[in-house]
């Protein structure tokens, strides 16, 4: 609901490679481990492999209508999805008992409150009326900003949003953090680069639908939606690039409160600070330098009633899938511009997602209980340590690397934080009131989650704390904590299985693990310390031999077409192409040295492990993409699309090529010598 970003700070001959076969092994592994069903074995590896690793799962896969693209994450998203439903279902009809007053009874009204569409669609717009007669009340610039003062508990971000999280710099207390502006496209570029007509005018357009709601007449409602994006326009160009962001350095501004109001004498910063109820800050950390030195000169151009128009619009956005359904369908007509998507998530997913993402840990509780066995979690613990083993095996062998600087970051490796299922300790919601509307409820846990974290201002940072519920099917590196976090939910299959073969484990949810290890020593990652503050600890020369090979991988991604003249971004994905390189390598170090200690003759079926070891890599990341969706994800995502994801990495790998005895003439060979090699 606050969409506030904060910095730290994705020719088929008909060959079989020796050793695979084709009927005899499909019966195999049916269970655990790789899917042979999901693979087309009548594709060579060595011409192919992206299709010989998934094309069984490509064929019998269809995007649903409701999304924009399909995957194995998505796979796992909806089986989460059925499993938390069924939940939520059981505790409705009474088939799960829960204590009337428990923070997961509330989640439980909650998301009843957000199906009953009958009750949404009655009381219309209703619930934020007193937001909407604020705005209206805005007479000029000096009540924008004293508007600004409360926004962000009516669900506003405003121009100046303030935010509080780790200190770059000092990651073991909380700063306060001045963000920049609110912008209603999915980055700066959409506003400035050529090639965005059609996403720019659905934006406008929709914009005018939502005026036209509250009661601006259609020829008044456009105009005023193009002021309004004309506005974002000019805030977008004051931002940093994108190439800019992935230097923290950029975005670590520290201003004290007397040189913020020299700085921005239009706001009464100490009044701001009060309103939000922080006490004794001496500072704010400025993310967007440009931006607060540009934004007076913006406002004072802009008429006021374009400023009202301006956060309407974000008001609406913000809600539109808490008040009635007509709302939530004009934002669709958006989104699918962005998604090419035919039709919404169904209502009790889309509340849900809701649901979860406030009262995250209440849904967690009951989704662990049921769905994640110590076993997994046993096993799971075993894995990473194995990787992170192997990761640092690469750093004490890598030849670029000087003793000083390997030195520092075996040390850093050495006090990475593992964090397996879910928390220790569970987040409680005894703030949230559960109201008479279902924006009620969201405005009402919004704004408790808004004021803890605010009261967290010049605290130290709770580091058992955790960015991702149990129930998320995704996992992460954080730089300030110097932690990987592997929530429970994704630690089912088909990326992790406790009883399947170490091959396909470390194949699949091993290449994550990695992928996560590595985003600590990537461009962004390798510059926060083992503390997690930002701080140069690399030799000179060291950083530059290794922004020289990230750039060998930037040219290499560069070069890759995903539709006619519409290529990967090597720049803007370079961080994730490294991590997973850096993360395919150390997973299968980890494996060889697993199977080492097996049994002498163990087999895993007709393929060796190895063989399936990278083709569970390559199913990670297989998916299909509708046309909107892919050239949205190559203009605003910073991960290669799915294809690109599941088998440029494994190109880079020698082991690959020995495993399918790939050779000089195949399609999927890469030359020795353009082979990237980081860790």
């Amino acid at each position: 609901m606050f969409r506030i970003l904060w910095p730290a700070a994705m020719a088929a001959l008909l060959l079989i490679a020796p050793g695979v076969s084709t009927a005899a092994t499909v019966a195999q592994n049916k269970t655990y481990g790789i899917d042979l069903a999901n693979m087309d074995l009548g594709v060579s590896p060595r011409a192919d492999f992206y299709r010989f690793a998934n094309g069984g799962w490509l064929e019998k896969t269809e995007i649903p209508e409701d999304k924009s693209s399909y995957g194995t994450f998505t796979e796992l998203y909806d089986i989460t999805l059925e499993q938390l439903l069924t939940i939520l279902d059981e505790a409705v009809t009474g088939d799960r008992a829960l204590a009337p007053d428990s923070d997961e009874a509330k989640a439980v009204r909650m998301w009843q409150q957000g199906v009953d569409v009958e009750a949404r669609n009655a009381l219309g717009l209703t619930p934020i009326e007193p937001f909407l007669a604020e705005i209206a009340a805005i007479a000029d610039l000096p009540a924008y900003h004293e508007f600004q003062h409360g926004a962000m508990f009516l669900g506003l971000s405003g121009s100046l949003p303030i935010g509080v999280g780790p200190d770059l710099r000092d990651s073991g207390t909380n700063a306060v953090y001045l963000g920049g502006p609110w912008l209603g496209l999915p980055n700066r570029d959409y506003y400035l680069e050529e090639g965005n007509a059609a996403v720019q005018e659905s934006y406008i357009a929709t914009n005018a639908k939502f005026l036209e709601r509250l009661g601006t007449d259609p020829a008044t409602a456009r105009d005023a939606a193009q002021a309004v994006y004309d506005l974002e326009a000019a805030f977008a160009a004051t931002t940093l690039t994108r190439e800019e962001e992935q230097d923290p350095e950029l975005s670590y501004n520290p201003l004290t409160i007397t040189e913020l109001q020299t700085r921005f004498p239009e706001m009464d910063w100490q009044s701001y600070l009060d309103e939000l109820e922080i006490s004794g800050t001496e500072r704010l950390i400025a993310t967007q330098i440009d931006y607060l030195d540009q934004l007076a000169g913006i406002l004072e151009q802009t008429p006021i009633e374009t400023l009202r128009d301006y956060l309407r619009l974000q008001l609406l956005w913000n809600f539109h899938n808490n008040l009635d359904l007509e709302l939530e369908e004009t934002a669709f007509v958006f989104l699918q511009s962005l998604g090419g998507q035919p039709d919404m998530p169904p209502i009790d997913e889309r509340a849900l997602g809701q649901t979860s993402g406030l009262m995250g840990d209440a849904l967690g509780k009951l989704y662990v209980a049921e769905h994640f066995p110590p076993q997994a979690k046993a096993e799971m613990e075993n894995l990473v340590a194995n990787i992170v083993s192997a990761f640092g095996n690469r750093l004490e062998r890598n030849e670029w690397m000087t003793p000083e600087t390997r030195e520092k970051a075996l040390a850093k490796l050495a006090t990475l934080r593992v964090k397996v299922g879910y928390p220790d300790e569970w987040e409680t919601y005894e703030d949230v009131e559960i109201g008479e509307s279902y924006a009620d409820s969201v405005i009402s846990a919004a704004n408790a989650s808004l004021r803890e974290s605010l009261a967290e201002a010049g605290l130290p940072v709770d580091r058992e704390e955790w960015g991702m519920n149990a129930q998320t099917a995704n996992a992460y590196y954080s730089p300030l904590n110097n932690e990987i976090v592997f929530p429970a939910a994704i630690l089912q299959s088909p990326f992790f299985d406790y009883r399947a073969d170490p091959a396909s484990n470390y194949g699949a949810i091993g290449f994550i693990i990695g992928h996560e290890i590595t985003h600590g020593f990537d461009l962004q990652g390798s510059r926060f310390d083992e503390e997690g503050n930002l701080a140069e600890w690399w030799t000179a020369a060291d950083r530059e031999r290794f922004e020289a090979l990230n750039q060998d991988l930037v040219a290499q991604y560069d070069a890759i077409e995903v539709l006619p003249d519409l290529f990967v971004n090597g720049q803007i994905t370079v961080t994730e192409n490294v991590a997973d390189l850096g993360g395919v390598e150390t997973a299968y170090d980890a494996l060889q040295a697993v199977l080492a200690e097996e049994p002498a003759g163990a087999t895993y079926g007709e393929f060796t492990p190895e063989q399936r070891f990278f083709v569970a890599a390559a199913t990670v990341w297989r998916g299909e993409i509708r046309e909107e969706a892919l050239i949205t994800r190559v203009r605003s995502g910073v991960h290669a699309p799915p294809e690109v994801r599941a088998s440029q990495p494994l190109r880079n790998v020698d082991a690959f090529f020995n495993a399918f005895e790939i050779v000089e003439g195949d399609p999927m060979y890469l030359a020795p010598s353009e082979r990237v090699r980081i860790w």
